[in-house]
């Protein structure tokens, strides 16, 4: 266990980066949830950003898990690893969302959706704290 979680400086860094930007998001959607716009409850909101964010992380370490172990291949084989592991995140991410389906009273939807997009701005972040 304590292997897979073994990683490069630059998945910490993403990491890290996206352990920030729920935290901004989590603060921003319990001020906006709770004052502002009820769009969502704030407990369901949390939830589905915690698991929408840890959904996040959990892909980045699968994705170097993944990358890494495709350079040891050939070429042919390599990419069937890779497009399989690449089906295997978005299947996840699937099963992540029927969470929501399936327990709209637990998980929101909102909240969710924005905890795995954090993955996308994360990236962003990192590339531009990597280039400094």
């Amino acid at each position: 266990m304590r292997e897979f979680f073994n990683v490069s400086e630059t998945a910490k860094t993403m990491i890290k980066s996206l352990g920030v930007v729920i935290l901004i998001l989590l603060a921003g959607g319990l001020l906006i949830t709770s004052f502002v716009y009820s769009f969502e409850k704030p407990a369901p909101y949390v939830i589905g950003l915690l698991t929408g964010g840890l959904l996040s992380m959990f892909k980045v370490i699968l994705l170097e898990r993944s990358l890494n172990r495709s350079v040891e291949m050939g070429a042919k084989s390599a990419q069937g690893y890779v497009g399989l592991q690449a089906i295997l995140r978005y299947l996840l991410t699937i099963a992540v969302f029927l969470l929501v389906v399936f327990f709209p009273g637990a998980f929101g939807l909102f909240g969710t959706i924005l905890g795995v997009l954090s993955l996308q701005l994360s990236a962003y972040i990192t590339g531009f704290m990597m280039r400094k």
